[in-house]
């Protein structure tokens, strides 16, 4: 039997590791499996022909909001010039509705709910153990597959999932498959949630499995072994127990190899003095972390089940930025439930407060599964039918309002988190309030059209600077065209090497569009 596990990345440089997983739970069965992974960006017609000439059995597709509606149509497709191929389908974006995907889409002949490493195991061993099996013929035994849901003649049926395994019990999913170097190699050390925040997935499973510190070192051995560029812990929480995460951050600090990165998501209360003395003497650019601070109004966090005092979230992400060695990333999230424009403005100025080296506003996705899913009628929220199921609106923010923020996020990453304008940005939030500037910025840039395609480096200094003189001529902030010359030219000096800022600047500081 011929088995393909693949996906559609959302960047080249991403890698699954779910059909990793997949992968090495049946890498001693009777079959011939194969990992393939593509992008969103490929062309369907080349995934499409490079699985259709292979003539594999069974296809296996891992599926997520940014890959379900490209798999979808090539999945389709590839039953057409396949009718024997066996279609199945997995991830989250199928966990939680795969009765409906099966009615839609009657070339699906699988669907896998939920953690799926026995459930696949167990289908293999079905599949390949019957060959009658892929003529979905006397299928008595797919009644024992945990999670799955499959069709037999008309009839689709649903298996109930079992309680979650010993994640201890999961092998490694690297042991027969060697991490790629160009690409982010994802790991994880514990799956589950303390916390039940209720637009997040993670909120579902009640408890969280970690795997045993020993067993984790060995793994991390491993990486460093191999002088990954980049490991990324996908643990919802990863400092969850503090003492486990002071052990397994003290023991990548001890053999740090001077090359890999590793990249956690904490939590920003659960930060003590202890953790934030060690990150302070790793390497720099040894690790990269991420606080999701999401709101800073109280009434919100109580909504969403997150603790409503922020002030300990935004004291100890201040103080790990004032660390120098991680790499700190933070968000916040636009479109949950009692966030105004107003709440969110004061927000945004005390998270920009903290100078975090990234600063990403998301937007709400309303995602199955999640308790706000269920209740964003209740809350007024509006929100897209595709994926990614992106908010439209709130009770509290509406539609233009939303579509404003957007605009302040994409000027936020263009002019905060691509860097190259901090003695300007330092500037102008000295003279205006954070959120402030970048709304203006927004609406200077958007009516000038300057949106309308991607633009050099050197073309955001001179509209930076278009933008200083209008600040200036309409009495906003006086004297500003000047100062922010001066200040445009050291960030550029700083942001260039010699010949491409002399090349700069014998162009000239206008704009020509």
């Amino acid at each position: 039997m011929k088995i393909l596990l693949t996906t559609l990345n959302s960047q080249y440089v991403h890698s699954n590791l779910a059909i990793r997983y997949m992968y090495t739970v049946i890498a001693n069965e009777d079959c011939e499996a194969e990992i393939r992974e593509f992008s969103i960006n490929n062309d369907l017609n080349y995934i499409y022909n490079e699985i259709v000439r292979a003539n594999y059995d069974l296809v296996c597709f891992s599926c997520y909001l940014w890959n379900i509606e490209e798999t979808t149509t090539l999945a389709s497709d590839l039953k057409k010039a396949k009718p024997e191929m066996k279609i199945l389908i997995g991830g989250p974006e199928t966990s939680f509705d795969g009765v409906e995907y099966m009615e839609k889409n009657d070339w699906c002949d699988f669907v896998i709910s939920g953690e799926g490493e026995y459930s696949f195991f167990r289908l293999v061993q079905i599949l390949t153990g019957n060959r009658q099996a892929l003529d979905m013929t006397e299928m008595d035994e797919l009644s024992t597959v945990p999670g799955l849901t499959y069709r037999e003649g008309r009839l689709i049926y649903v298996n109930e999932q079992i309680e979650p395994l010993d994640f201890n019990s999961i092998p490694f999913p690297y042991s027969v498959l060697e991490p790629e170097q160009d690409k982010v190699v994802y790991y994880e050390s514990s799956r589950g949630c303390p916390f039940r925040c209720s637009y997040c997935m993670s909120s579902i499973e009640k408890t969280v499995r970690a795997l045993d510190v020993v067993r984790v070192e060995q793994e991390l051995k491993y990486f460093l072994f191999k002088n990954l560029p980049q490991v990324k812990f996908i643990d919802r929480t990863f400092n969850y127990e503090k003492d486990r995460a002071y052990e397994i951050l003290n023991y990548i600090i001890q053999n740090d190899n001077g090359v890999t990165n590793f990249h956690f998501e904490l939590c920003g209360d659960l930060l003590d003095n202890r953790t934030l003395e060690l990150l302070a003497g790793a390497r720099k650019g040894l690790f990269q972390m991420e606080i999701g601070i999401q709101s800073t109004n109280p009434d919100t966090l109580k909504a969403v089940h997150r603790a409503e005092n922020v002030y300990p979230v935004l004291y100890n992400t201040g103080r790990l930025v004032e660390c120098g060695t991680c790499h700190t990333h933070v968000d916040l999230i636009a479109g949950l439930p009692y966030e105004t424009i107003e709440t969110f403005e004061r927000g945004f100025d005390k998270v920009y407060s903290l100078k975090a080296d990234a600063f990403q506003m998301g937007f709400l996705k309303v995602l199955k599964g999640t308790e706000i899913h269920d209740r964003a009628e209740e809350f007024g929220i509006v929100y897209r039918d595709h994926t990614p199921y992106e908010v439209v609106s709130t009770a509290w923010i509406n539609a233009d309002e939303m579509v404003h923020l957007k605009e302040i996020d994409r000027m936020l990453d263009t002019y905060y988190n691509r860097k190259g304008f901090t003695h300007t940005l330092d500037y102008l939030t000295s003279e205006m309030t954070p959120f402030k500037l970048f709304s203006a910025l927004a609406e200077f840039y958007y009516a000038k059209g300057y949106q309308n395609r991607d633009r050099r480096k050197d073309d955001q200094y001179r509209i930076m600077l278009e933008f200083a003189k209008k600040l200036d001529a309409d009495g906003t902030v006086k004297g500003c065209a000047d100062e922010v010359l001066k200040t445009l030219d050291l960030d550029a000096r700083e942001s260039m090497d010699k010949i491409n800022y002399g090349r700069f600047i014998r162009k000239g500081w206008e704009l020509t569009v």
